[in-house]
C-alpha cells in the first residue's frame, strides 16, 4: 500500500483481515510495501517520524465501506459484538501500524549506518525516534496487549524493550520506569511466578515513593500490587499489611468515596476471605459495593464484579442461595454493560453453575458450565486457562452425575489446555496431575497413580513451598499409595509412559467429594486504571476484582488409615462462642492438637481417649468433637484440603483404635 495514502485502512475486508489476523493467537500480520514506496518511506520517517505515524494510523474501522452492502453489514456485526467493538480494533490495528512502523525506522537507522551516514544530524534525529520515548511507549502498548490476551511472555519481551529505552533515556528513577517495571511485576505474578512479580513490584515502589513520594496513588498502587502478590502466596496477614497501606493513601489522597478506595477494600476483603473469614471479607466488600455504586453507578462492570466477590462470600459459608442471588446481580449487569460475549459474563455462569453443583443440581450446573463455556472459547479461545477450567468443572459435574466417559473427555482437555498455556511448573498443572494421579490410584493403576502424584509433588513443592497445604496433601497421597517415605525432588516420569502423558488417558472409576470453585474476575484490565498513570507505558494493577477462589480445586484424596499423620487448616471457634479462627490441625493416633501454623507450637491438645464423640452437625458444616464439659466445633478454612467428612472419618478410626 501506498504510505500517504493507505487506502486498504478504508476498506473493510482489508480491516476485517487485519483484525483477524491480530486477534488470533500464533497469526503474524506482514504489512508490505511497494518497493517503489521503500525509500519515500525511509525520507519521510528521517524527515518526520510523527508525520508518518499520524498518517498510519488514521484507522476508523467504524468509517470503512465496502462493494456488498450484506459484506460491510457481516463485518460490522462480528466487530460490535467483539468485546470492545469498534475502539478496541482500531486500536489493536493502530498498535499493529506503530509497531510496524518502527521496525521500519530500525531499520532505515541500520540502512544509514551502513551507508556511513551516522555522524549526520539527521541520522542523530532518527535514533532518538527509535530508541527515545516514543518507541518505548510503542513496545509498552504491545506488552499489554499481549497481556490482555494471556501472552505473558510476549509481554514480558516487550516490556524489557520498554525499560531498556526508558533506563537509557530517562534514567533509572523516572515514573516512566517504575510503570514499566509494575508492568514487569504484573506480567510475571499473572504467570505464577508472584516471587519475581514481587521483586518488579518493589522496584517500581522505591521509585515511585523517591519521585512521587509516600502518599501517591501511583505509591498506592504499588502498595496494592504488592498485597495481591502476597495473597496469591498465601501470605494473607502480609497481604493485608500491604492493603491497608494502599487504603490509607488513597483515603487521605484521593478520598473515601473513590473507585480505588473501593479497590483497597476489595483486596482486604478477598485476604480476609482466604483466611476463611467470611463475616469480615463480606463486611469489607460491603463498603466497596457502597463506594462503586456512589461513584460509578449500579449498572457499572466493577458493580458487578463486587456482587459476585460477595457472592463468593456466602458461597463459602455454605449460604448457597444467597450466593445465588449476588451471582445473578452480577450476571444482568455485567451482560447489559459487556455483552453476553464476554469473559466476565462467562465467569459469572461458571459461579452460577458452582452453586447449583454445590446445591447438588448438577444439570443446572452443566447448562451454566456449558454456556461459561461456549463464551470463554469465542473470547479467550481454546487454549486459555479460563477454558481450561471450564472444561475441568464440567468434568467434575459430570462425575459426580456417573457419566464417566463424558468426565474423562473433560478432563483430558483440561489438563491438555493447562499444560500448554501454563507449563509444567504452575500450581494449576499440579492440581491436575494430582488429580488424574488419584483417579488412577481408584482404578488399581498405582503406578501410575505414584508417577502422576509424585509429578504433582515436585511442582508443588517448588512453586508454593514445602509447607502450603498443596503439597503436604501431595506428600500424604504419596505416601499413603507407596506405603513409605517419599521425597520432595524432580524426578523423571518414565513411570509413566510417554503416550499416556500425552494423551492424558485415566477413567473415572470411584466417587471423589468435591468442590467446584467458581473463575471470578481475577483483575481488571492492565489499561484502564483509576490512578491517573500514563495509559500508554500501563498503569499499575489494583485488587483483584474477584475473590481468590480458585478455578480449579483438588479432588478429596481418600481418609488416611490410623496411625498416618493428618494435618491441616481448619477454623476452631473460640470459647464462650466466640469468633472462628483459623487453626492448623494435626491429628495423630492419640492426640488432636492445633497451633497457628504448621511449624508453630502447640495451642492446645485434645487427647483422644477424652473424646466422647465426633459427629457432623448443621448440614455438614461443622465437626464437633465432645469432651467432658465442652465440645470443640471446627470449620472448614479456605486454605483446607480436606473435607470435615474425612476428619471426622479419620478421627472415630484413631478413637476405636484407642478403645
Amino acid at each position: 500500500m501506498p504510505w500517504r495514502d493507505p487506502v486498504p485502512l478504508t476498506r473493510a475486508w482489508c480491516l476485517w483481515e487485519i483484525f483477524c489476523g491480530i486477534s488470533n493467537e500464533g497469526t503474524e500480520v506482514t504489512i508490505q510495501l511497494p518497493k517503489s514506496e521503500e525509500q519515500a518511506l525511509e525520507d519521510a520517517i528521517r524527515d518526520s517520524y510523527k508525520a508518518v505515524t499520524d498518517t498510519l494510523v488514521r484507522v476508523q474501522a467504524e468509517r470503512a465501506d465496502a462493494f456488498n452492502p450484506h459484506d460491510k453489514h457481516m463485518i460490522f456485526t462480528a466487530i460490535e459484538s467483539w468485546a470492545g467493538g469498534f475502539g478496541a480494533v482500531n486500536q489493536a490495528v493502530k498498535d499493529q501500524l506503530r509497531a510496524w512502523c518502527l521496525q521500519k525506522a530500525v531499520g532505515a537507522v541500520e540502512a544509514m549506518r551502513a551507508r556511513g551516514e551516522d555522524s549526520t544530524g539527521a541520522f542523530a534525529g532518527l535514533c532518538n525516534h527509535v530508541g527515545g520515548e516514543r518507541g518505548a511507549d510503542t513496545f509498552g502498548n504491545l506488552g499489554i496487549a499481549y497481556a490482555s490476551k494471556g501472552e505473558y511472555d510476549k509481554a514480558i519481551a516487550y516490556y524489557e524493550k520498554a525499560l531498556a529505552v526508558f533506563v537509557e533515556t530517562l534514567g533509572e528513577k523516572h515514573p516512566s520506569t517504575a510503570n514499566t517495571y509494575n508492568n514487569l511485576g504484573l506480567a510475571y505474578d499473572s504467570k505464577g511466578e508472584h516471587a519475581r512479580g514481587i521483586h518488579y513490584y518493589e522496584k517500581a515502589l522505591a521509585i515511585r515513593v523517591e519521585t512521587l513520594g509516600e502518599k501517591h496513588p501511583s505509591t498506592a498502587t504499588s502498595y496494592n500490587n504488592l498485597g495481591s502478590a502476597y495473597h496469591s502466596k498465601g501470605d494473607y496477614d502480609r497481604a493485608i499489611a500491604f492493603y491497608e497501606k494502599a487504603l490509607a493513601i488513597r483515603v487521605e489522597m484521593l478520598g473515601e468515596k473513590h473507585p480505588s478506595t473501593a479497590d483497597s477494600y476489595l483486596g482486604l476483603g478477598n485476604a480476609y476471605y482466604s483466611k476463611g473469614e467470611y463475616d469480615k471479607a463480606i463486611a469489607f466488600y460491603e463498603k466497596a459495593l457502597a463506594i462503586t455504586v456512589e461513584t460509578l453507578g449500579e449498572k457499572h462492570p466493577s458493580t458487578a464484579s463486587t456482587y459476585n466477590n460477595l457472592g463468593s462470600a456466602y458461597y463459602s459459608k455454605g449460604e448457597y442461595d444467597k450466593a445465588i442471588a449476588f451471582y445473578e446481580k452480577a450476571l444482568a449487569i455485567t451482560v447489559e454493560t459487556l455483552g453476553e460475549k464476554h469473559p466476565s459474563t462467562a465467569s459469572t455462569y461458571n459461579n452460577l453453575g458452582s452453586a447449583y453443583y454445590s446445591k447438588g443440581e448438577y444439570d443446572k450446573a452443566i447448562a451454566f458450565y456449558e454456556k461459561a463455556l461456549a463464551i470463554t472459547v469465542e473470547t479467550l479461545g481454546e487454549k486459555h486457562p479460563s477454558t481450561a477450567d471450564t472444561y475441568g468443572n464440567l468434568g467434575i459435574a459430570y462425575h459426580s452425575k456417573g457419566d464417566y466417559d463424558r468426565a474423562i473427555h473433560f478432563h483430558e482437555k483440561d489438563l491438555a489446555i493447562t499444560v500448554e498455556a501454563l507449563g509444567e511448573k504452575h500450581p494449576s498443572v499440579a492440581t491436575s496431575y494430582f488429580n488424574i494421579g488419584l483417579l488412577y490410584d481408584k482404578r488399581g493403576d498405582k503406578e501410575q497413580a505414584c508417577a502422576y502424584i509424585q509429578h504433582a509433588l515436585d511442582v508443588f513443592a517448588t512453586t508454593l513451598g514445602p509447607d502450603h497445604p498443596h503439597t503436604l496433601k501431595a506428600e500424604r497421597n504419596l505416601r499413603r499409595i507407596r506405603g513409605g517415605a517419599v521425597t520432595r525432588q524432580h524426578t523423571s516420569t518414565q513411570h509413566v509412559s510417554e503416550s499416556r502423558l500425552q494423551q492424558q488417558q485415566c477413567l473415572l472409576i470411584a466417587t471423589f467429594f468435591f468442590v467446584a470453585h467458581a473463575d471470578v474476575d481475577a483483575r481488571r484490565p492492565a489499561n484502564t486504571g483509576s490512578d491517573g498513570e500514563d495509559k500508554k507505558t500501563g498503569t499499575g494493577r489494583d485488587a483483584p476484582r474477584g475473590c481468590s477462589v480458585p478455578a480449579r480445586a483438588m479432588y478429596e484424596d481418600a481418609c488416611e488409615c490410623p496411625g498416618e499423620p493428618l494435618a491441616g487448616w481448619l477454623r476452631k471457634r473460640g470459647r464462650r462462642r466466640a469468633a472462628f479462627r483459623p487453626c492448623w490441625c494435626k491429628l495423630d493416633d492419640d492426640r488432636l492438637t492445633y497451633s497457628k501454623g504448621p511449624s508453630l507450637a502447640e495451642r492446645g491438645r485434645i487427647p483422644l481417649s477424652s473424646v466422647l464423640s465426633a459427629e457432623l452437625a448443621h448440614g455438614g458444616e461443622e465437626l464437633h468433637v465432645a469432651v467432658p464439659g465442652r465440645t470443640f466445633v471446627f470449620r472448614l478454612h479456605a486454605r483446607s484440603d480436606t473435607s470435615l467428612a474425612d476428619w471426622c472419618t479419620a478421627t472415630n478410626s484413631r478413637i476405636n483404635a484407642t478403645t
